[in-house]
């Protein structure tokens, strides 16, 4: 296999070689007869010079198979990985997958699920109908999703004109720091919104005319084409559908324009008020999720100033580090101790920022291109710096996921950085200044890629990334060997033996799942809120122990106040010892900490309902059901109550749409049957009554009424014989 990625690695970038010697970034100096531009042959006809459609195929269709071929064999060991960490819940779980008419509640409910990715969620959907359970498909899409990414790039860095645009576009497809992204399949939406991203930047390129040459740039007025505007602001209004950390794009395409330009515009601050009020929206959005969606907030995510600055300094230098040096690569990287930094801790973002000020500083001598990929890099990775909480920065402060986009520009400022370097050695003794785009130096532009040492050292690079990156795709397979992984390099970390709990209590092993859920108490020195919280579930349903149950609970609650689900578990306990008052103002405390979650909501409703407090309970019900329209439970509570108190009309509707969402609910059939019958439709009833039967066979009565609606509906047929 390994013999196999080193020739494809070759075959790729000589494939890439001859790409780039068709495509040269601008003709030397009084050249009076200039070669045609190449780099924008897509945008001209390919039949009025003989030969020019066949140059293009090949430096269009050969580099394409070269970077489909590495992602081919590099991320072969995931056609066997199956779900990991959270994909189930967001795939399997999510009661949005079921049912084709969910589609517009997943793009116009915000609320109903953690986070609001309405296009991700809708390609997870097609693939939920397409695969169901079967997790190959999945990975198939990831991987061609990194397939259509990387071209994207590759195209991108075509149309500015840049030099080894083939292998930057190779070397980010198969870096270890994407397989993360390319593994987990609840993370293609970081792989969406890449896509839609690359598609903005292309679109704005087009806009702005910045695919110029960069001497017709630097002396002439910009120029707007303005058919592609539109365009760029959809894929990015797409690309925030997908992931909300995309965010910061609008700042990073200014940093863009001001690259290729030398200077800002008015009209191009204009252009992108669009793209900042999108981002202003998406930015709220997300916050407003994290916060009472996913979680995000309590002690765990309260800092300093200082502890914030901090935090961002090592997570900037922490992901430039495992760029260069990617290990180990982990699900789950050690937390920063935030409560330990030092004064000196501050010369991290110290000196992040100073080498941005250096880089600005250096332009006129190394150009403006070294700035601007640090500047972008920076921009990219800011929503995931800290200043704003997202609920992994309970866990961690930094994942390879949140540096997929940011770790782009630094992958071609690199790229750049070897082939000047590389090129300049074969110079025979030229001076190559370094400008601000790598294709300014004519000796560099007639080296082009036939360099040996070159093309050997983009092969060398491509093979030792690929067989990391492989490596690392082993240890998906099975899903829980990731955790294994990560607890041979962390130790201490208690988010794996948490996962190892949870595979345990899906498979029965139930002493080994309270073995893990004790070590993770005891790495987080009793203050990890979900092993306490497994633990009191298992002593409730497992073991019967009610008191110890309790007591796991209010620990979990100590270190979390904000678990709906730990606060109805404890309200449970409660009701079983018959302590109903405690139960209740339980449920009242968590309603006034978390206002829209439709769990809590549903427990008060039904604690309110067993005191006989009717009009509490339907209240109660009722925003259970405004806080997530897809909570099949409150609806059928709901219609019970208003069953009971004689508004039948509503309760038939509300059996309807309980029904709709989860037509696995045999009492909600029962009951919609029941009233079908008392309102004269018998025909419906028996229909209802016999899915009863279907899923409960030993639920009683209801061959009682079956049989009382059949014979209705014989009754009613005599009494209303079909026409001949």
């Amino acid at each position: 296999m390994f013999r196999a990625g080193m020739k494809f690695c070759a075959v790729g970038v000589r494939l890439c070689a001859m790409a780039e010697d068709l495509q040269p970034s601008k003709n030397p100096p009084g050249n009076n007869d200039p070669k045609p531009d190449l780099r924008n042959a897509d945008s001209q006809p390919a039949s009025g010079r003989p030969g020019l459609r066949s140059k293009f195929a090949g430096s269009v269709i050969f580099p394409a198979l070269g970077i489909l071929v590495l992602c081919l064999v590099v991320y072969y060991p995931l056609h066997a990985a199956g779900f990991i960490w959270d994909d189930a819940y967001w795939i399997l779980n999510n009661p949005t997958m079921h049912h084709w008419r969910d589609m517009a509640v997943i793009w116009f409910d915000p609320m109903t699920f953690l986070q609001y990715y309405p296009l991700s969620v809708t390609v997870y959907f097609l693939e939920y109908h397409l695969w169901g359970g079967n997790t190959f498909g999945y990975h198939a899409v990831s991987i061609l999703l990194q397939v259509i990414c990387a071209l994207m790039l590759w195209r991108v860095l075509l149309r500015l004109r840049l030099r080894a645009a083939w292998l930057a576009a190779a070397i980010f497809a198969i870096n270890p720091v994407v397989v993360e992204s390319v593994a987990w399949v609840v993370e293609q939406k970081n792989l969406i919104s890449a896509i839609a991203v690359l598609a903005a930047v292309w679109a704005w390129i087009r806009f702005a005319g910045l695919d110029r040459p960069d001497d017709v740039l630097e002396s002439t007025e910009p120029v707007y084409d303005w058919k592609f505007y539109g365009l760029a602001i959809l894929f990015y209004f797409l690309a925030v559908c997908a992931k909300t950390f995309v965010c910061a794009l609008p700042a990073a395409i200014l940093v863009l324009t001001w690259w290729k330009l030398g200077r800002i515009t008015r009209k191009h601050l204009l252009a992108c008020i669009p793209w900042f009020i999108i981002t202003a929206g998406a930015g709220w959005m997300a916050a407003w999720r994290e916060r009472y969606g996913a979680g995000a907030h309590g002690r765990a995510y309260h800092f300093s100033v200082f502890q914030h600055l901090v935090i961002a300094g090592k997570d900037t230098w922490f992901y430039a580090r495992m760029l260069f040096w990617p290990h180990p690569i982990l699900m789950v990287y050690p937390r920063w101790h935030v409560h330990g930094f030092a004064t000196l801790d501050i010369l991290y973002p110290i000196t992040a920022a100073l080498v941005a000020v250096i880089c600005f500083a250096v332009q006129k001598r190394c150009g403006r291109g070294l700035f601007a990929a640090v500047a972008i890099y920076g921009i990219m990775i800011s929503p995931s710096l800290g200043f704003v909480p997202f609920a992994g920065m309970a866990v961690t402060f930094v994942a390879d996921h949140y540096f997929y986009l940011g770790c782009m520009s630094l992958i071609v400022l690199l790229t750049q950085v070897g082939v000047i370097a590389l090129e300049s050695l074969q110079s025979s003794g030229q001076n190559i200044p370094v400008g601000s785009t790598p294709a300014a130096a004519p000796a560099i532009a007639a080296a082009g890629s036939k360099n040996p040492l070159a093309v050997g050292v983009a092969a060398v690079v491509l093979l030792v990334l690929g067989a990391v990156s492989y490596a690392q795709c082993l240890n998906y397979v099975p899903p829980i060997e990731i955790w294994l992984h990560e607890l041979k390099y962390d130790k201490q970390c208690f988010k794996a033996y948490e996962t190892l709990a949870l595979h345990d209590k899906a498979h029965g092993h139930m002493a080994q799942e309270i073995a893990n859920c004790q070590t993770a108490l005891k790495l987080t020195k009793d203050k990890d809120p979900l092993a306490n919280y497994l633990l009191g579930s298992l002593y409730l349903e497992k073991l019967h122990h009610v008191k110890r149950a309790m007591n796991y609970f209010r620990a979990s609650l100590m270190v979390d106040s904000y678990q709906g689900k730990a606060i109805v578990k404890l309200a449970y306990c409660y009701e079983q010892q018959g302590n109903w008052t405690m139960a209740i103002r339980d449920l009242q405390r968590g309603i006034q900490l978390m206002r829209g979650s439709s769990r809590l909501y549903l427990a008060y409703g039904l604690a309110e309902s067993h005191l006989g407090n009717t009009p509490v309970a339907i209240k109660a019900y009722r925003d259970a059901v405004a806080c997530n329209s897809r909570n099949a439970d409150a609806r059928y509570n709901l219609a019970v109550m208003l069953d009971k108190s004689g508004h039948w009309k509503q309760a038939m509707t509300l059996y309807r749409q309980a029904l709709q969402i989860n037509p696995r609910l045999a009492q909600a059939h029962y009951f919609y049957g029941r009233d079908l019958l008392a309102h004269g439709h018998p025909n419906q009833a028996a229909e209802q009554f016999r899915t009863v039967i279907a899923l409960s066979p030993n639920h009683k009565s209801v061959n009682k009424l079956l049989a009382q609606a059949l014979q209705a509906a014989r009754h009613l047929q005599q009494l209303h014989p079909a026409p001949p």
